[in-house]
């Protein structure tokens, strides 16, 4: 394992289908999902709960986050913001930093991985899109060929604080692809992959590969019905405490 606990490279896990596409994506687009989709279990989640026990952040609105994600993925998502409310971003950067190159401990998917490294190689413009809060996500940029982050926001107050909103729009189920639309425009967008129904319509984005990558039953169903490409889960797979 290299630094940031990244695997060695296999690229013989390479899917044939990523290294059909047009071998020049200068002008084309990447999509990929992070959390379920880069690697098993959940950054924000893994992240916020080290923020708690570490007394950087008050913990007592934990249990109502985990019961709104339950009931409603995308509101969760949104839910999740509130628990950094009064924290300035560097405080937050601070923490996030510390973390990722500290504590992170990633199960990362090879074959997802494999397929990111081939896309960068080829020019394409490589997007982690996301519903977690974009700042958790940054550090990918310094240490994974990944060009924009694109996640939730934080609407900060005119002091610089978490406010707990998230500003602009809403990065989660069909908010992803509209993110992404505003930001992107109507150039090229050849590859996507994700994990879940939060990503549908991402992954519809594409024109070229659309991927699911370890979907639970309900979602390898829609994917197949779909014909996209499906990455099965292992047998080892444990769905995430937050999900069961």
């Amino acid at each position: 394992m290299s630094e940031f606990n990244l695997p060695l490279r296999e690229p013989a896990k390479l899917p044939d289908f990523v290294s059909a596409l047009p071998h020049d994506g200068e002008h084309a687009l990447a999509i990929f999902d992070a959390d379920g989709t880069l690697w098993r279990n959940d950054v924000a989640d893994d992240f916020t709960t080290w923020m708690i026990r570490s007394g950087r952040i008050d913990g007592s609105r934990w249990s109502e986050y985990l019961q709104i994600y339950r009931d409603d993925h995308a509101a969760g998502c949104r839910f999740l913001l509130s628990l950094y409310t009064g924290l300035t971003q560097a405080q937050l950067h601070e923490g996030i930093w510390y973390w990722w190159r500290e504590l992170a401990q990633r199960a990362w998917v090879v074959e997802v991985l494999e397929a990111m490294y081939w896309l960068a190689e080829h020019r394409y413009r490589i997007w982690v899109v996301t519903g977690s809060p974009t700042d958790t996500m940054l550090p990918l940029k310094d240490f994974l060929p990944v060009d924009e982050v694109v996640g939730m926001d934080f609407e900060l107050d005119p002091t610089g604080r978490i406010t707990g909103k998230h500003a602009g729009i809403s990065c989660a189920d069909a908010g992803k692809a509209e993110k992404v639309k505003l930001l992107w425009g109507e150039r090229p967008i050849l590859f996507s992959a994700g994990n879940g129904k939060l990503d549908t319509a991402m992954i519809m984005l594409s024109t070229g590969v659309r991927w699911s990558v370890y979907p639970n039953p309900s979602f390898h169903e829609l994917s197949q019905a779909q014909g996209w490409h499906i990455l099965p889960r292992p047998a080892d797979f444990i769905e995430e405490s937050k999900l069961a």
